[in-house]
């Protein structure tokens, strides 16, 4: 190679650095990245005291990464790429070990898996988690430390307060791992926060309902490309959920509905788009993923008063029937659409209860199907994410206004999060 062909090279390159790097700075940034789910870094703030340091120079890194044009262009192809189907990490396993008859209730055995993003995919139908092996016990102390101090909170202002475990998806599909891949971590992490829990806090686990329940019986309750469960799971937690407040509240004392009151369908048409498969560009085929259950009770959800605060604040001004539930129609649903999402607040009055209740529930996203069945039961029923407030106050809430009974409720792969934030100022 000579020097003139060599400068050519280097020009080149240096063009295609340089200008992207020029490109990348010219167009606005983003806040998050709908592929990923995530939110995307911002530009950090430049002085003589900060560009001295070595946090400033990893930031602008991962300013650049994260901020770089057609970024979302190029994750795409390089997770097209990793699911191909002619990467099988199971393909010398299974020569191995051929698979053997198993029993109706034994569940799904990977027989195909593929890494996407640090997702994995199973037998092209299952999205899952890379699993955590650690259990974080500092930053359980931390949440736990919280909740304890919430609950004594409420209970010093009379407030009947219950703490509600529901059961997460990671931690009951964890048969669908190949053998090698399986862990006690996030067991074990249950139970390590549980033990950091005052003796005095109402734990009711919704895991312990699960009992009895065979491996393909828990497959049936959990969406297959979504980190959540479907209407199937959430059902059958509102029905333990109000059997364990009827038998242990003071104040409270109630029947769930029954699956017979229940018309019972399935997503037929249009596209389901799950949480993990949008981050992962469609992986699994959205046409044939989660054919999810819907429920529809007999007769209707009626409500004397509805409202609801989005996350920025403003009210959203929908009727209960426009933001909850199954619509016909649509070309595509996700959990969110078909559950109201996480908002803010939902405030349900329903005159027709045979009580008095003004009941607060703190939930994350696991509770969105299962909320207007809760909200039957009580004559108020007010919801707030406390995620979407920079200022949450659960001792101000309880001041303000008195509540009857304090439900919190998250799901038991949710043990360090903002949700355990209830005094943010």
């Amino acid at each position: 190679m000579n020097n003139k062909t060599a400068i050519i090279y280097i020009a080149s390159f240096l063009t295609v650095i340089c200008g992207f790097a020029v490109i990348s700075l010219c167009v606005p940034d983003r806040s998050s990245s709908a592929i990923e789910n995530r939110s995307l870094s911002r530009l950090p703030a430049i002085s003589a005291e900060t560009v001295s340091t070595r946090r400033f120079f990893e930031q602008m890194n991962q300013y650049f990464n994260d901020q770089i044009v057609l970024r979302d262009s190029m994750v795409k192809l390089y997770q097209r790429q990793q699911n191909a189907k002619l990467f099988n990490v199971l393909l010398l396993d299974n020569l191995l070990h051929p698979a053997q008859p198993g029993q109706p209730g034994d569940g799904t055995r990977a027989r195909t898996l593929r890494t996407v993003s640090k997702l994995m995919i199973i037998n092209n139908k299952w999205i899952m988690p890379t699993p955590d092996r650690v259990v974080h016990t500092a930053r359980i102390d931390e949440s736990a430390a919280k909740l304890n101090e919430a609950v004594r909170a409420a209970e010093a202002l009379h407030t009947e307060t219950f703490f509600i475990f529901n059961p997460s998806r990671t931690l009951s599909l964890m048969h669908l791992y190949p053998s090698y891949l399986q862990t006690d971590a996030y067991a074990e992490s249950k139970r390590y926060f549980l033990s950091k829990l005052d003796p005095s806090v109402n734990v009711i686990d919704i895991r312990d309902r699960l009992g009895g329940y065979t491996n393909a019986q828990l497959e049936e309750m959990y969406l297959e490309t979504d980190h959540h469960w479907n209407i199937q799971g959430a059902f059958s937690a509102y029905q333990e959920m109000i059997d364990q407040l009827s038998a242990r509240s003071a104040q409270f004392e109630g029947e769930p509905l029954s699956i017979e009151q229940i018309d019972v369908s399935r997503l037929t048409d249009g596209r389901f788009e799950g949480s993990y498969n949008t981050q992962i560009n469609g992986a699994v085929s959205t046409a044939k993923a989660d054919r999810t259950v819907l429920y529809a009770p007999r007769p209707p959800f009626s409500f004397d008063s509805f409202s609801v605060v989005d996350k920025d604040g403003s009210p959203m001004g929908k009727t209960f029937d426009e933001f909850y539930g199954f619509k016909p129609g649509k070309g595509t649903y996700t959990y969110g659409t078909i559950y109201g999402g996480d908002r803010r607040q939902i405030t349900y009055v329903n005159e027709a209860a045979d009580n008095e209740l003004n009941v607060l529930l703190l939930k994350d996203s696991y509770m969105n199907p299962l909320t207007p069945y809760l909200a039957r039961h009580f004559r108020k029923l007010t919801v707030y994410d406390s995620r979407y407030y920079s200022q949450f106050s659960l001792q101000r809430l309880l001041k303000g206004e008195h509540y009857d009974m304090l439900l919190i409720a998250f799901h038991d792969d949710n043990l360090f999060s903002d949700n355990y934030n209830f005094e943010k100022g």
